[in-house]
């Protein structure tokens, strides 16, 4: 581990607590939360005991097979099945912990891989087949990880239709007011999606923000689309209106990240307002 030298983790209280240091594997940095650091020690150990007592092997890859599987599996009930609000007292499972889960699982995804490696070098050949258990465990933490990443997309989801919920009974039809520009459920969204990212770009790789961000405008464009299409729109200033709001929504995912613009996921919108 060491100490961070990138971009703190973003958030109104900062980083959570806990998290103080980056641990590196293969030159990508991760955000370590304790259990984790209490995870790697069991695993060093259990690596050292396989080289220094070689007829311990099979049982040793046994043991690390199943610490790792209770280890994924109870940081998605904590996290994904939110038992931590009952087990931890927490009030909210929130975008941090969710990232922070991210971090720890992406984190083993890659680590495993070179404890695999390592033990593949103690164990005698014929017993190499007991090393599928790592591939399996590996798989599952990417599935485990993928789950996480792709909350983040429900969440945006629910807060758009929170935002849509009076959409309906907007006058779409009348003549704007003079101060109008932007309508407030697509103002509302806008907020909360660079609220998200803020937290994300803290405390993930860049790659998984990008994507999550992609994921979410292909999302929000579906979405859009179904909420629009039974609006009652037939004059100009329903049509400009609907623009202006789009136009605005897409400047909003334009400003989240520098790994290009989600203008494809977008496109779906666009073409229904032309």
């Amino acid at each position: 581990a060491e100490d961070s030298a990138g971009r703190p983790p973003a958030g109104d209280d900062g980083a959570p607590p806990g998290v103080a240091k980056q641990i590196s594997v293969d030159g990508e940095k991760f955000y370590v939360v304790g259990v984790l650091t209490a995870l790697l020690k069991m695993l060093s150990d259990y690596v050292a005991c396989s080289a220094q007592l070689p007829a311990l092997g099979p049982e040793i890859v046994q043991r690390i097979v199943e610490l790792l599987k209770l280890f994924n599996t109870r940081a998605c009930q904590l996290v994904l099945g939110a038992r931590a609000m009952q087990l931890a007292g927490l009030k909210t499972i929130t975008a941090k912990h969710l990232a922070l889960s991210a971090q720890t699982v992406s984190f083993l995804h890659a680590y495993v891989p070179f404890v695999q490696a390592h033990l593949r070098r103690t164990l005698p050949e014929r017993q190499h087949v007991l090393l599928e258990g790592l591939d399996r465990v590996v798989g599952d933490l990417r599935a485990h990880r993928d789950e996480v990443l792709g909350k983040f997309v429900t969440i945006m989801r629910e807060r758009l239709d929170f935002h849509c919920r009076v959409v309906a009974e907007e006058p779409w039809n009348d003549p704007p007011a003079p101060d109008a520009t932007v309508s407030a459920y697509i103002r509302g969204t806008v907020k909360e999606l660079q609220a998200l990212h803020r937290v994300l770009s803290g405390l993930l790789d860049r790659r998984d923000v990008h994507r999550t961000s992609s994921q979410i405008a292909q999302m929000m464009s579906r979405r859009l689309v179904e909420i629009y299409s039974r609006l009652p729109l037939s004059t100009s200033h329903s049509h400009h209106r609907l623009i202006a709001d789009v136009a605005f929504l897409s400047q909003g995912f334009d400003g989240l990240d520098a790994g290009g613009g989600h203008d494809a996921e977008l496109e779906p919108l666009r073409t229904f307002c032309r």
